[in-house]
């Protein structure tokens, strides 16, 4: 059913979803991929498997997004962030790319959005960030 999400139906209304990396995506998260059809069929209803599946294409293209971020960056190389609090994951990520959303950034470092805005805060009460702009068209300005 995923295959035929992706190649047929999302990739028929947009191109970008040929050339985007679900399926790895998928396999990184099988155990709830095979669940969420499981429920879905169980239930005769696909709410669990479309809300499984955009999900996943919600992360899979905030991850694209940072991998492609020419802003300050000599090299358009994936920011690793492995092993990184959240607030050096933020800080890190946003000086890649200062236009990320908290949802993005929440996104691609695996946290809740709550404690990505916990974490701008305290990065904005130690005036380390700041937003320019709004939340739909600003960005952030890092301070050192």
């Amino acid at each position: 059913m995923g295959r035929l999400w992706q190649t047929l139906i999302l990739s028929q209304w947009h191109p970008l979803f040929l050339s985007l990396p679900l399926e790895s995506m998928i396999k990184d998260h099988q155990a709830q991929y095979y669940q969420a059809l499981e429920q879905a069929d169980e239930q005769a209803d696909s709410t669990v498997f479309i809300h499984f599946m955009l999900s996943t294409i919600a992360k899979t293209l905030a991850q694209a997004l940072v991998r492609n971020a020419p802003v300050n960056a000599s090299v358009n190389a994936p920011v690793n962030i492995a092993g990184l609090k959240t607030l050096d994951a933020i800080m890190l990520l946003l000086q890649h790319n200062p236009h990320l959303t908290r949802q993005q950034l929440a996104d691609v470092i695996g946290k809740d959005l709550r404690t990505i805005g916990r974490a701008i805060s305290k990065l904005q009460q130690n005036n380390q960030l700041k937003r320019i702009g709004s939340d739909k068209t600003g960005y952030w300005q890092i301070h050192p």
